[in-house]
């Protein structure tokens, strides 16, 4: 089995990306830098015609999704994976082997419902939401450069 299949790695880079857009562009409509892992609020503080553009910009990427119904809740997903994830035995903490498998598997059997699963990636939003921010950024680097 290849390595990504069994691990949170890909997906954790790419929370670092976002990561680390998100706080050029926080950075470049703000003039302040953008800390923390809270990106539901880094991103509320933006300009709310930054925020549209955003949104409306991982729309075409990704078409109709959770973003363009409630943003928010996925966007704080997202930074609280970033943390989560690197240490998700935290999580299980208090479960055996046999207990930790069975959660997969009751999990599992009842269909897989979103809203009971303990992480949740949203990997299209991610894609748009990334390409959103990558476009913004550009667009912010000659100020940014001009400014410093």
């Amino acid at each position: 089995m290849v390595l990504g299949e069994r691990s949170d790695s890909a997906y954790l880079l790419q929370l670092l990306g976002l990561e680390l857009l998100l706080k050029i562009v926080f950075e470049a409509a703000l003039s302040k830098p953008g800390r923390g892992h809270e990106y539901e609020k880094l991103f509320g503080e933006l300009p709310q015609d930054l925020q549209a553009k955003l949104l409306s910009l991982a729309g075409e990427r990704v078409g109709p999704s959770a973003l363009a119904v409630d943003h928010e809740p996925v966007i704080k997903e997202w930074g609280q994976n970033f943390i989560a994830l690197r240490y998700p035995w935290e999580r299980y903490a208090t479960l055996n082997e046999e207990q930790y498998s069975a959660v997969g598997e009751a999990w599992v059997s009842k269909g897989a419902p979103l809203e009971e699963a303990m992480f949740r990636y949203h990997p299209e939003e991610l894609v748009g939401f990334i390409a959103a921010l990558r476009i913004v950024a550009a667009e912010a680097a000659p100020l940014i450069q001009r400014d410093a």
